[in-house]
């Protein structure tokens, strides 16, 4: 007991992390920077959306009442309270029919009552 050296059973420990899952819905937060495209140059427009559970989770830009389909998702990522993070990111680049469109971020989950 007063030795330095590990014991007989240091080698055949296997570690682990303990993760919680809340025991009710979360409902995601949402957060768009403000951003303006500007004609001919390609801009991202990311909708960061994190603290959601379960991980079920429909995120969706559109533009002018239509789906982006060439949005991009990040990998979904658990954090350490058990919830989940995730970034949709929605690049293209704007024309002069572009002026004056509408750009929302659209999020379902089942902590929500409406999208």
């Amino acid at each position: 007991m007063g030795s330095d050296r590990p014991g007989p059973f240091a080698s055949r420990c296997i570690g682990f992390q303990l993760c919680l899952s809340p025991l009710f819905p979360d409902a995601p937060r949402i957060s768009i920077p403000q951003r303006s495209g500007t004609k001919f140059t390609t801009t991202s427009f990311p909708c960061h959306v994190w603290g959601f559970y379960p991980r079920d989770i429909a995120v969706m830009w559109l533009r002018d009442g239509r789906v982006r389909p060439e949005s991009t998702y990040s990998p979904l990522q658990r954090n350490p309270d058990g919830t989940f993070n995730l970034t949709l990111t929605y690049t293209f680049t704007p024309r002069f029919r572009d002026r004056g469109s509408f750009l929302p971020c659209r999020v379902s989950h089942a902590a929500l009552v409406q999208p």
